[in-house]
């Protein structure tokens, strides 16, 4: 599979990331292969950010970046401008402090 940002990677790579029920969803057309490739890199970019390990703050920072540059960026990347908007908010709150 080509994924943007990533480069190619084996199906069987990717599917690595998913439950018996997720790949069950693939294998009965449930998730697209753009959703899983997306699903794929989105895993990348939580093992390659600080705040992965942290569901909901990683999310919240997450979302904050347009979905234009999701499909450009690197996982590295994306982790670090997701890092970028939560040290953004400690700064923003400590100045108001």
């Amino acid at each position: 599979m080509k994924i943007n940002g990533v480069g190619i990677v084996s199906k069987k790579e990717v599917m690595s990331i998913l439950t018996a029920a997720g790949k069950a969803a693939v294998k009965n057309g449930e998730i697209t292969a753009e959703e899983l490739a997306s699903m794929y890199k989105l895993e990348l970019v939580k093992k390659a950010c600080s705040l992965g390990r942290y569901p909901e703050t990683f999310q919240a920072n997450y979302e904050r970046i347009p979905d234009e540059l999701k499909s450009k960026l690197t996982p590295d990347e994306l982790a670090k401008l997701a890092e970028a908007f939560f040290e953004c908010y400690g700064d923003g709150k400590a100045a108001m402090e």
